[in-house]
Protein backbone atom coordinates (compact mmCIF):
# COMPACT_ATOMS: atom_id res chain seq x y z
CA UNK A 1 0.00 0.00 0.00
CA UNK A 2 1.17 3.63 -0.98
CA UNK A 3 0.55 6.64 0.79
CA UNK A 4 -0.31 9.83 0.17
CA UNK A 5 -1.57 12.68 2.69
CA UNK A 6 -4.52 15.10 2.87
CA UNK A 7 -2.24 17.81 4.39
CA UNK A 8 -3.31 20.64 6.02
CA UNK A 9 -1.61 23.53 3.63
CA UNK A 10 1.00 25.42 5.49
CA UNK A 11 2.19 22.20 6.44
CA UNK A 12 3.13 20.65 2.91
CA UNK A 13 7.01 20.96 2.39
CA UNK A 14 7.12 19.39 6.22
CA UNK A 15 5.63 16.34 5.19
CA UNK A 16 5.12 16.15 0.97
CA UNK A 17 8.30 14.55 1.88
CA UNK A 18 7.11 11.23 3.99
CA UNK A 19 4.52 10.70 1.51
CA UNK A 20 4.95 8.45 -2.13
CA UNK A 21 3.48 10.67 -3.78
CA UNK A 22 1.75 14.06 -3.77
CA UNK A 23 -2.52 14.20 -3.21
CA UNK A 24 -3.69 17.19 -4.75
CA UNK A 25 -7.06 19.10 -4.34
CA UNK A 26 -8.09 20.68 -7.85
CA UNK A 27 -10.04 23.57 -6.42
CA UNK A 28 -7.13 24.55 -4.41
CA UNK A 29 -4.93 24.18 -7.80
CA UNK A 30 -7.30 26.68 -9.24
CA UNK A 31 -6.67 29.22 -6.47
CA UNK A 32 -3.03 29.03 -5.21
CA UNK A 33 -0.14 29.30 -7.05
CA UNK A 34 2.29 27.83 -4.45
CA UNK A 35 -0.14 25.00 -3.99
CA UNK A 36 0.42 24.44 -7.34
CA UNK A 37 4.40 24.48 -7.11
CA UNK A 38 4.30 21.92 -4.46
CA UNK A 39 1.75 19.55 -5.99
CA UNK A 40 3.59 18.90 -9.44
CA UNK A 41 2.76 15.54 -10.44
CA UNK A 42 -0.09 14.55 -8.01
CA UNK A 43 -3.06 12.40 -8.03
CA UNK A 44 -5.42 15.17 -8.39
CA UNK A 45 -8.82 15.18 -7.00
CA UNK A 46 -12.51 16.33 -7.92
CA UNK A 47 -13.43 18.08 -4.75
CA UNK A 48 -16.70 16.39 -3.97
CA UNK A 49 -15.91 15.83 -0.58
CA UNK A 50 -14.77 19.34 0.20
CA UNK A 51 -17.02 21.15 -1.79
CA UNK A 52 -20.04 18.96 -1.98
CA UNK A 53 -20.81 18.85 -5.37
CA UNK A 54 -17.51 18.07 -7.54
CA UNK A 55 -15.61 20.14 -10.02
CA UNK A 56 -16.85 19.70 -13.76
CA UNK A 57 -14.35 18.60 -16.73
CA UNK A 58 -12.87 21.89 -17.92
CA UNK A 59 -12.11 23.25 -14.12
CA UNK A 60 -10.48 20.13 -13.75
CA UNK A 61 -8.74 19.69 -17.36
CA UNK A 62 -7.52 23.10 -15.88
CA UNK A 63 -6.48 22.39 -12.62
CA UNK A 64 -4.19 18.95 -14.07
CA UNK A 65 -2.79 21.94 -16.27
CA UNK A 66 -1.32 23.70 -13.52
CA UNK A 67 -0.08 21.07 -11.03
CA UNK A 68 1.09 18.60 -14.27
CA UNK A 69 -0.79 15.86 -13.28
CA UNK A 70 -0.15 12.32 -13.11
CA UNK A 71 -3.41 11.26 -13.01
CA UNK A 72 -7.18 13.50 -12.52
CA UNK A 73 -9.96 12.06 -10.87
CA UNK A 74 -13.47 12.35 -12.76
CA UNK A 75 -16.70 13.94 -11.25
CA UNK A 76 -18.46 11.67 -9.16
CA UNK A 77 -21.77 11.27 -7.21
CA UNK A 78 -22.03 9.35 -4.21
CA UNK A 79 -24.75 6.35 -4.96
CA UNK A 80 -24.82 7.46 -8.53
CA UNK A 81 -23.42 4.69 -10.99
CA UNK A 82 -24.69 5.91 -14.54
CA UNK A 83 -23.76 9.61 -13.48
CA UNK A 84 -20.57 8.69 -12.68
CA UNK A 85 -19.82 6.81 -15.76
CA UNK A 86 -20.97 9.42 -18.05
CA UNK A 87 -18.79 11.91 -16.38
CA UNK A 88 -15.54 9.55 -16.66
CA UNK A 89 -16.00 9.08 -20.02
CA UNK A 90 -16.33 12.82 -20.81
CA UNK A 91 -13.19 13.64 -18.85
CA UNK A 92 -11.97 11.10 -20.82
CA UNK A 93 -12.63 12.66 -24.03
CA UNK A 94 -11.72 16.04 -22.55
CA UNK A 95 -8.30 14.78 -21.66
CA UNK A 96 -7.57 13.15 -25.13
CA UNK A 97 -3.92 13.66 -25.88
CA UNK A 98 -2.83 15.24 -22.50
CA UNK A 99 -0.05 13.40 -20.21
CA UNK A 100 -2.25 12.43 -17.34
CA UNK A 101 -4.32 9.95 -16.51
CA UNK A 102 -8.20 9.77 -15.73
CA UNK A 103 -8.92 7.89 -12.58
CA UNK A 104 -12.68 7.59 -11.47
CA UNK A 105 -14.95 6.06 -8.26
CA UNK A 106 -16.80 3.35 -7.74
CA UNK A 107 -20.53 3.81 -6.91
CA UNK A 108 -23.91 2.31 -6.64
CA UNK A 109 -26.51 2.11 -4.49
CA UNK A 110 -25.64 -1.56 -4.00
CA UNK A 111 -23.16 -4.48 -4.61
CA UNK A 112 -24.40 -4.89 -8.12
CA UNK A 113 -24.32 -1.45 -9.00
CA UNK A 114 -21.02 -0.66 -7.67
CA UNK A 115 -19.91 -3.96 -9.49
CA UNK A 116 -21.35 -3.30 -12.65
CA UNK A 117 -19.77 0.39 -12.02
CA UNK A 118 -16.20 -0.65 -11.58
CA UNK A 119 -16.54 -3.15 -14.94
CA UNK A 120 -17.33 -0.28 -16.72
CA UNK A 121 -14.66 1.97 -15.23
CA UNK A 122 -12.41 -1.26 -15.94
CA UNK A 123 -13.51 -1.40 -19.46
CA UNK A 124 -12.91 2.59 -19.79
CA UNK A 125 -9.37 2.00 -18.44
CA UNK A 126 -9.69 4.43 -15.60
CA UNK A 127 -6.45 4.73 -13.95
CA UNK A 128 -6.81 4.29 -11.13
CA UNK A 129 -9.76 2.78 -9.91
CA UNK A 130 -10.92 4.51 -6.59
CA UNK A 131 -13.08 3.21 -3.83
CA UNK A 132 -14.58 5.87 -1.84
CA UNK A 133 -14.77 5.43 2.29
CA UNK A 134 -18.25 6.16 2.30
CA UNK A 135 -19.69 3.49 1.12
CA UNK A 136 -18.87 -0.58 2.16
CA UNK A 137 -15.90 -0.59 0.06
CA UNK A 138 -14.46 -3.90 1.99
CA UNK A 139 -17.83 -5.91 0.43
CA UNK A 140 -16.78 -4.81 -2.65
CA UNK A 141 -13.49 -5.12 -3.17
CA UNK A 142 -13.99 -8.81 -1.81
CA UNK A 143 -16.21 -9.51 -4.43
CA UNK A 144 -13.88 -8.27 -7.24
CA UNK A 145 -11.17 -10.14 -6.17
CA UNK A 146 -13.00 -13.44 -5.80
CA UNK A 147 -13.59 -12.92 -9.50
CA UNK A 148 -9.92 -12.18 -10.14
CA UNK A 149 -10.89 -8.32 -11.24
CA UNK A 150 -7.34 -6.83 -10.38
CA UNK A 151 -4.55 -7.23 -12.24
CA UNK A 152 -1.05 -6.83 -11.79
CA UNK A 153 -0.74 -3.62 -13.66
CA UNK A 154 -3.86 -1.57 -12.39
CA UNK A 155 -3.95 1.03 -10.14
CA UNK A 156 -6.48 1.01 -7.27
CA UNK A 157 -6.94 4.13 -4.89
CA UNK A 158 -8.74 4.06 -1.35
CA UNK A 159 -10.27 7.43 -1.19
CA UNK A 160 -9.91 8.08 2.56
CA UNK A 161 -8.88 5.53 5.81
CA UNK A 162 -12.16 4.00 6.78
CA UNK A 163 -10.29 1.30 9.19
CA UNK A 164 -6.57 0.97 10.09
CA UNK A 165 -6.75 -2.29 8.72
CA UNK A 166 -7.00 -1.21 5.34
CA UNK A 167 -3.39 -0.44 5.62
CA UNK A 168 -2.38 -4.33 5.45
CA UNK A 169 -4.61 -4.97 2.57
CA UNK A 170 -2.97 -7.08 0.51
CA UNK A 171 -4.84 -7.85 -3.45
CA UNK A 172 -3.15 -7.95 -6.95
CA UNK A 173 -1.81 -4.67 -8.72
CA UNK A 174 -0.61 -1.13 -7.20
CA UNK A 175 -2.47 -0.30 -4.28
CA UNK A 176 -2.67 3.50 -2.51
CA UNK A 177 -4.51 5.41 0.07
CA UNK A 178 -5.30 9.51 1.14
CA UNK A 179 -5.74 10.18 4.14
CA UNK A 180 -5.90 13.61 6.65
CA UNK A 181 -6.24 10.98 9.50
CA UNK A 182 -2.49 11.92 11.12
CA UNK A 183 -3.27 15.70 11.39
CA UNK A 184 -5.91 15.51 13.45
CA UNK A 185 -4.14 15.75 17.05
CA UNK A 186 -4.90 11.98 18.21
CA UNK A 187 -2.68 8.79 18.07
CA UNK A 188 -3.69 6.38 15.40
CA UNK A 189 -3.10 3.12 17.16
CA UNK A 190 -5.53 4.20 20.34
CA UNK A 191 -9.03 3.55 19.42
CA UNK A 192 -11.63 4.66 16.21
CA UNK A 193 -10.23 6.41 13.93
CA UNK A 194 -13.38 7.50 12.32
CA UNK A 195 -15.29 10.07 13.62
CA UNK A 196 -12.98 12.63 14.99
CA UNK A 197 -14.58 15.67 12.39
CA UNK A 198 -13.12 17.26 9.47
CA UNK A 199 -9.87 18.15 8.78
CA UNK A 200 -9.30 22.25 8.43
CA UNK A 201 -6.58 22.26 5.27
CA UNK A 202 -5.73 26.20 5.84
CA UNK A 203 -4.96 26.08 8.84
CA UNK A 204 -1.49 25.38 11.15
CA UNK A 205 -1.25 22.98 12.90
CA UNK A 206 0.01 22.96 16.63
CA UNK A 207 3.50 21.44 17.98
CA UNK A 208 1.38 19.10 19.94
CA UNK A 209 -0.64 18.01 16.33
CA UNK A 210 2.28 18.04 14.69
CA UNK A 211 4.76 15.56 16.28
CA UNK A 212 1.24 13.55 16.90
CA UNK A 213 0.99 13.64 13.13
CA UNK A 214 4.73 12.53 12.75
CA UNK A 215 4.43 9.83 14.76
CA UNK A 216 0.99 8.81 13.36
CA UNK A 217 2.89 8.47 9.75
CA UNK A 218 5.90 6.22 11.33
CA UNK A 219 3.49 3.96 12.49
CA UNK A 220 1.57 3.97 9.46
CA UNK A 221 4.83 2.93 7.66
CA UNK A 222 5.55 0.31 9.70
CA UNK A 223 1.87 -1.26 9.66
CA UNK A 224 1.73 -0.88 6.14
CA UNK A 225 5.30 -2.93 5.05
Amino acid sequence: MELSLEIPIPEIELFLPLTDFPFGLAQLALKDPKYCKLMQGCLLDNGMYELGEPLGVEQLVLAAELVSATAVIAPDWEGDKDRTEQAAGWLMKGSKGCPWTVGALVQGKNLEERMDCYYELRALKCRPIGFPFRSPRHEVIQALDREGMFDESGWYHLFGLRDNSELVWRYPGRWSVDTGKPFKGFLMDRGPIRGRGRLDLHKELSRATRTAALWNIAWMRKKMR
